[in-house]
């Protein structure tokens, strides 16, 4: 009977026999995101749309902390009897909230809906769908994501006679432009290079070119004190206090803020430092990938919004989840220190932004793809493996001791 209605509800709305879907004429939703509430009006404003084309209500709750907090809250949340309907979530936490049971697949939304979910699938890159694929079912439709590369401060690489370097370069040549980027001006050291330092996603951009990463493909083991991974972390080491050419990381200094400023000629981000560059009114900017080390393969994360599967309305709930990937609301929604994952959306925004040079890197790259290491123990791991960044990079350990002991640590946050 149920079927029977919701067929005869959409054949109404396509022949314009109803304005409201009956079946969400007063359901209100959660909607819960990561995020300190600034874009609050402008979400509102998106939302009330669609409260005028279903009659579905949406309210907002906002989680201001990192993925991994985020995640456990969530978790905490939902176990707590809290009414959560639909939640963003990226891909420091999918697996752990998928593995945990806690989504709905939207599987038969997309069967339902094939010309709305066929417009989006046709628009995105392959890799980042996989990212929401599990078992074979389908969880959510990517929404934005983030990647790697190398931003440049222009001014800082003129003065030094140094060009943005080719999509192919290598540890030696990252090594020769440090040494003629490091200089003192007024009696200040200027530096070349910010290392990624209290980055978990950065610093694997990083191994990634090297043929390392912090687990196995499988999540099953640490991988962190491998070789390949070794070495990229006495890279860091070695930039700061052999060469001399990085500076000492500091908590509560913003290695964004020094590249603006000129305190550091270069620095590894996604997109995410734009609007810090729109604010400062800084434009001699550049982009380029990361060193290829051993190999070129980009990084990447991604984010979607997932149907709670305790929500007491899974149609409505499938149904926000496609609006909310769609153009509309992506291209209103998402600021600049995203890429959208509409190839189509991400050109138009990327363009009308105009900056850092070299933007058409963001969302249309030519070499493979990877996604960040994202266990079900992602919360542990990461702090796992931050913790022995700041052990290297701050204190001058032992980078092979503290590896294998970080690789330990992971191990046991694995199996648990």
């Amino acid at each position: 009977m149920r079927k029977f209605l919701g067929t005869l509800l959409a054949l109404c709305l396509i022949l314009g026999m109803v304005a409201v879907p009956a079946l969400a004429e007063g359901t209100t939703l959660t909607l819960a995101l990561i995020g300190d509430g600034q874009q609050k009006s402008t979400l509102d404003s998106l939302l009330t749309k669609f409260t005028d084309e279903t009659g579905i209500k949406v309210e907002t709750l906002y989680i201001n902390s990192g993925w991994g907090e985020y995640c456990t809250k969530l978790q905490t949340m939902i176990a707590g009897g809290d009414q959560l309907d639909v939640a963003i979530m990226a891909s420091e936490g999918i697996q752990m909230f998928v593995r945990m049971g806690i989504p709905a697949p939207i599987d038969d939304y997309i069967a339902a809906n094939p010309d709305t979910a066929k417009a989006i699938q046709d628009d995105v890159s392959d890799d980042l769908e996989k990212a929401f694929i599990f078992d074979g079912k389908t969880y959510s439709f990517p929404f934005s994501f983030n990647n790697v590369f190398m931003h440049f401060n222009m001014d800082r690489l003129k003065e030094a006679g140094v060009e943005v370097p080719k999509g192919n370069w290598t540890k030696d040549d990252l090594l020769a432009m440090c040494q003629k980027l490091t200089t003192e001006k007024d009696g200040v050291k200027q530096y070349a290079i910010a290392v990624p330092y209290n980055e978990y996603f950065c610093m694997e951009g990083w191994l990634y070119n090297n043929g390392a990463s912090y687990l196995n493909d499988d999540y099953t083991k640490a991988t962190i004190n491998s070789p390949e991974s070794v070495e990229m972390f006495q890279l860091w080491q070695d930039l700061i206090y052999k060469y001399g050419y990085a500076p000492i990381p500091e908590v509560n200094v913003n290695a964004i803020q020094q590249l603006i400023d000129g305190q550091v000629a270069m620095g590894s981000w996604g997109r995410w430092p734009t609007t810090s560059y729109i604010n400062s009114n800084f434009k001699d900017v550049s982009i380029q990938y990361l060193p290829n080390f051993k190999k070129n393969e980009l990084i990447y994360g991604v984010d979607g919004f997932f149907v709670m599967k305790t929500s007491k309305h899974q149609d409505e709930a499938k149904k926000l989840v496609g609006w909310l990937s769609s153009p509309e609301f992506e291209g209103g929604y998402l600021g600049d220190g995203n890429v959208p994952v509409l190839q189509s959306l991400a050109a138009q925004k990327c363009e009308a932004l105009g900056i850092p040079q070299n933007y058409q890197l963001f969302y249309n790259g030519e070499v493979p793809m990877k996604q960040v290491n994202a266990p079900v123990s992602f919360s542990e791991v990461s702090s796992i493996v931050l913790r022995a960044m700041s052990e290297i990079c701050v204190n001058k350990a032992d980078v092979q001791s503290t590896l294998d002991a970080a690789a330990d640590e992971i191990n046991q946050a694995l199996a648990g």
